[in-house]
């Protein structure tokens, strides 16, 4: 293969072609994280993207004079948002080159020099920046408006980052790569002790939601259920498993011989009275062990509530009795302590027995996914191959 300068691209003669585009086909696939199985290619129209971009760009009001941050990868859904929204708005995205990722105090520097206007990251990258990132140092005061996803923010690091960023909006944007984005919420000012998982949201403008139960039928208000989303940021299906699609989607009749599609999205959320969606899992994160049923989501709330834990993560792992053993790893926050003792005793006072992890491990670092979460099928590789005996305290 010859290496291709810029010269040559200039050299090369424009010959005028029609594209033969229409909305409707395909843009761009993007890979699931793979961090609860195998990723999956997401295929998404022109159509899909542009609604997208549309609809994040008039619910957060971005305009020329916004500079966004980007350190998600082009396979990450979240790079939509800082590439095709700020280019409707006009506005600049910023690229956050891996190294100010991984070094906080460097990224907060970037944010200063750069006088960022939105951040838009994963939990675990704004609560390292949080702990790590010398905020009391920098002025920030440019940051209007931080949105976050991908999973829960745990609410005492949430809380500490919006008192160290007065002057910003702090928003929970939901939404599976499949269909761009869901919900979005502005979360208000948190009280002291106030560390309930915060919800996340109602719809964007351009969406149509439903929980039903296992039935496909609509459950009632303040009852959990599975959520069925209906957009046209939704994807076209997966790339080369129609298998996945026949699962993945599901159709309502409407009239005659017309349907509405709608996403599997696989979440488990509860209506609350005020409308607003309360998260509660994965369906395929309940497990069964020793004849109790547990979500596993649940349980790493419960974990990431500590006031010591930076980071929590609750796994399966298969037993030779062919069920299943729920095991439990964490991060402490630097200049903190924790002994897996007291860690057990702030379970117990939330956690029926059976859903509290044995054993539990404290980890210098969690391994994560290309895309930042926390790699759980790493955490339970690990441990299939480990001994099984009582941790220590």
């Amino acid at each position: 293969m010859r290496a291709c300068s810029w010269g040559d691209v200039q050299a090369h003669p424009i010959v005028a072609h029609d594209p033969d585009l229409v909305e409707m086909d395909l843009a761009y696939v993007l890979y699931t994280s793979g961090s609860t199985g195998t990723p999956k290619g997401v295929m998404h129209s022109h159509r899909s993207a542009l609604a997208f971009a549309r609809v994040a760009a008039d619910t957060y009001g971005f305009t020329g004079d916004d500079r966004m941050s980007n350190h998600a990868p082009l396979h990450f859904d979240l790079s939509t948002m800082d590439y095709f929204s700020s280019a409707l708005a006009g506005a600049t995205t910023v690229i956050i080159p891996d190294a100010h990722t991984r070094l906080p105090a460097s990224y907060a520097t970037l944010i200063e020099t750069e006088r960022l206007t939105v951040l838009y990251a994963v939990p675990l990258a704004l609560t390292h920046l949080l702990l790590h990132g010398a905020l009391e140092k920098r002025d920030l005061s440019s940051v209007r408006w931080v949105l976050f996803g991908g999973e829960p923010f745990p609410t005492h690091h949430l809380r500490a980052l919006m008192a160290a960023l007065p002057g910003a909006r702090f928003s929970n944007v939901y939404g599976p790569t499949e269909v761009n984005g869901v919900t979005s919420w502005i979360v208000p000012p948190l009280a002291a002790g106030e560390d309930a998982p915060i919800p996340i949201g109602q719809p964007y403008a351009n969406v149509e939601t439903r929980i039903v139960d296992a039935a496909d039928q609509a459950v009632a208000d303040g009852e959990p259920g599975e959520l069925l989303v209906r957009t046209p940021t939704m994807m076209r299906g997966y790339w080369g498993r129609p298998d996945l699609d026949a699962r993945a989607l599901w159709s309502r009749p409407v009239f005659g011989h017309l349907s509405d599609t709608y996403h599997r999205t696989g979440d488990l959320v509860r209506r609350r009275a005020d409308g607003m969606l309360e998260f509660h899992g994965r369906k395929d994160r309940q497990v069964k062990a020793r004849g109790y049923r547990i979500e596993l989501d649940e349980v790493e709330v419960v974990m990431g509530a500590h006031a010591s834990v930076e980071s929590a993560a609750a796994f399966a792992v298969p037993d030779e009795d062919g069920s299943v053993h729920v095991e439990g790893a964490v991060t402490v926050r630097a200049g903190h302590t924790l002994t897996l003792a007291a860690l057990r005793e702030h379970l117990a006072a939330a956690l029926p027995r059976y859903a509290i992890p044995e054993p539990l491990e404290l980890l210098d670092a969690m391994p994560r996914t290309s895309t930042g979460k926390i790699d759980r099928r790493a955490l339970a590789r690990r441990r299939e191959t480990a001994p099984r005996h009582k941790d220590s305290t």
